[in-house]
This record gives C-alpha cells, sequence and structure tokens, in this order.
C-alpha cells in the first residue's frame, strides 16, 4: 500500500517533528543504526558507532514511525531498542548524501537504495545483455551524480563461446569510448589476479550497489567479496537462459575490515529486465547521455525537439557517425517510453 499523500503543511510539521528527535543530544536510549533491509512493515538494522561502522552485534527487526520517508538499504537511522520484544523501533531517519530511485508508473519512484557512492551495472553472457537497460541504469547515475562503472561478470565462461564473447568485447569497447570504466570478474577466478585486483581496488571502503538482470552473478559476486557464502545464489534456467530471482528484495552486506574489498558495504539488488526513467524530463534524458550533451549544446534553437527538428546538431551527430546506433536506438525508444 503507498503512503497518503500528505500536503505541505502535514510535511513541514513532519520534518520539524523529525529534527527535534535528531537534534535532542539528552534522549540516550537512541542507537545510531544501518538498514541492511526491508521486509514489508519492518528493517533489518545494524548498531552502527557515531562513524557509522557496523559493530559486531546481531541485526535486529525494527518497526518505523508513521509518515517518516520510505527506508531503504544504506539509510542511516536513529532508533530505540524495545526490550520487551526484543526489536526496535525507527524514531529518526538521518540526512542522506545521495538516493537511487526505480520510477514507477503513475506513481512517485520507489526508493532502491541509500547514501550509495557507486553504482556497478553488472553484465554476463547470459542472460544477453541488454543495452537500452545499460544505457537507462548510466542515464539514471548520471542524474543521480553518482559514480557508475559497466562489470563483465563470468568471465571464465567466455573461451567456450568466441561468439559470444566478440559480441560483448563490442559492446564493452563502445561504453569504454564513452569514459566509463569496465571491470572483469569470475567467482572462479583467484581475488588476487590482477583483473579481480583492479575491480577490488576501485570498490574498496565505498557503499556500492550492484544492478542489472536476473542471472547474471550478482549474488556470487557478494559472496566472493564478503569473504562468505551470505547471499542466495541459482543457475540460469535452461528453458529460456533467463534468470531466477534468487534476490527478491535489496540487501546490504558491510565488508569488514579484514575481507578482501576492505570496509565498505556492498547492495545486492533484485534482479530487472526493465528500468523506467518516467520522473525524467526529455533534456535530463540528454544530460545523462555525455556523447549526446555534447553536441544537443550546438543546436542553433534553445528548444530543438532533438532528432527530430530541422538542423539539429545531434541528428546531423549521428548521421555523420558520431553517436553509435544502439545508443541513438536507446535514446528514442526512452522518449517514447515517455510520451507514453
Amino acid at each position: 500500500m503507498s503512503k497518503r499523500k500528505l500536503n505541505q503543511q502535514q510535511q513541514n510539521r513532519i520534518a520539524s517533528k523529525q529534527a527535534a528527535v535528531i537534534d535532542n543530544p539528552f534522549d540516550t536510549e537512541l542507537l545510531r543504526g544501518l538498514v541492511i533491509s526491508h521486509h514489508g512493515k519492518e528493517v533489518e538494522v545494524l548498531l552502527v558507532d557515531s562513524a557509522d561502522t557496523p559493530g559486531s552485534q546481531a541485526s535486529k527487526r525494527c518497526h518505523f514511525r508513521a509518515n517518516l520517508p520510505t527506508i531503504v538499504c544504506g539509510d542511516r537511522v536513529l532508533w530505540r531498542p524495545l526490550a520487551q520484544t526484543n526489536t526496535g523501533i525507527i524514531e529518526g531517519l538521518l540526512t542522506r548524501d545521495s538516493l537511487l530511485q526505480r520510477p514507477r508508473p503513475y506513481q512517485d519512484p520507489k526508493p532502491v537504495a541509500a547514501n550509495i557512492d557507486t553504482i556497478i551495472i553488472t553484465l554476463a553472457a547470459k542472460p544477453e545483455p541488454i543495452s537500452s537497460l545499460i544505457d537507462r541504469f548510466l542515464i539514471a547515475a548520471e542524474n543521480a551524480k553518482l559514480e557508475v562503472c559497466l562489470l563483465l561478470n563470468k568471465e571464465d565462461l567466455l573461451a567456450d563461446n568466441p561468439t559470444v564473447a566478440a559480441e560483448l568485447e563490442h559492446l564493452l569497447a563502445l561504453y569504454s569510448s564513452l569514459g566509463y570504466r569496465i571491470f572483469r570478474f569470475s567467482a572462479q577466478a583467484s581475488p588476487t589476479s590482477l583483473q579481480q585486483q583492479e575491480f577490488i581496488d576501485f570498490i574498496a571502503d565505498k557503499n556500492s550497489i550492484l544492478v542489472g538482470q536476473s542471472g547474471v552473478g550478482k549474488s556470487s559476486i557478494i559472496n566472493v567479496l564478503a569473504g562468505s557464502n551470505t547471499a542466495k545464489t541459482a543457475a540460469i534456467s535452461s528453458a529460456n537462459d533467463k534468470g531466477r530471482h534468487t534476490t527478491t528484495t535489496s540487501q546490504l552486506y558491510p565488508l569488514k575490515e579484514n575481507s578482501i574489498a576492505g570496509s565498505g558495504a556492498i547492495i545486492d539488488s533484485p534482479g530487472i529486465r526493465e528500468f523506467g526513467l518516467w520522473h525524467l524530463s526529455p533534456e535530463a534524458i540528454i544530460e545523462g547521455l555525455p556523447e549526446f550533451r555534447v553536441h544537443a549544446d550546438l543546436c542553433k534553437f534553445r528548444d530543438c525537439e532533438h532528432g527530430k527538428s530541422h538542423g539539429c546538431a545531434l541528428q546531423l551527430a549521428f548521421e555523420q557517425g558520431k553517436i553509435h546506433p544502439s545508443r541513438m536506438s536507446s535514446y528514442h525508444h526512452i522518449l517514447s517510453s515517455l510520451d507514453n
């Protein structure tokens, strides 16, 4: 059930109460916590210190006060233990550094994860990568001002299929030419191999989220990085080469000081095959496509309908081969989804 809409006066009153909770130095029962998963009307919280470093205690299920914003993985909260039920209640939501949201048609965007530094778009030979989905993730990351990279997983499986390997290399070369970082990973390879180590160094001490289709091996990656078999995994369906949803809700895994990836955290998100951008304007879509942005700035008219208007610099760049056909296809597909 979605939250009821609040008018501005109600929102201001709630914000004032939240500020009073957060700024009250005399309420010594309130503890800092890190939300690691969401379970309907409850969330799972780890106790953290003032530097937001998780303690050694087990996580605790917590309810949350009505009219708090939607609580998601990565949120830093203030919570109060309830001794009689061995649970807790979240009283306040601390300021977020960032928020990744998944748009929904006819509804407000759904928050997915908070306080993340990096989005890791995960690919594999199976299921076959969807370039338009990759572009949607990249646009969302650009608009959220979040660092983003592409990770080719299950690289050890490519040796037996040179055709698929060549197609993947062509795809990765495109995104590399656009300035995006590309990494490679295999749960079967040694964590100390050069390619593995480059990725591990990149995410060290960051809060990252793995996104991508079901079946690309996000949970297997987390099991390597976290140093234990904590995330469930499943094989690709032989019937349709699509992954099964082993992760049904976002789950945060703190990476301890003795893990191979430092002391940050990584979030395993549910696999998806579609990621809408209905909350963004056509101008924001252009802003999320770096090579489009460069040429769109050269258009003669401020209100140019890029790709449609006569003399459009963006369309001319495409005709001259300066914009890749798959990127132009993604752009038109996204614009069509906004219209619909």
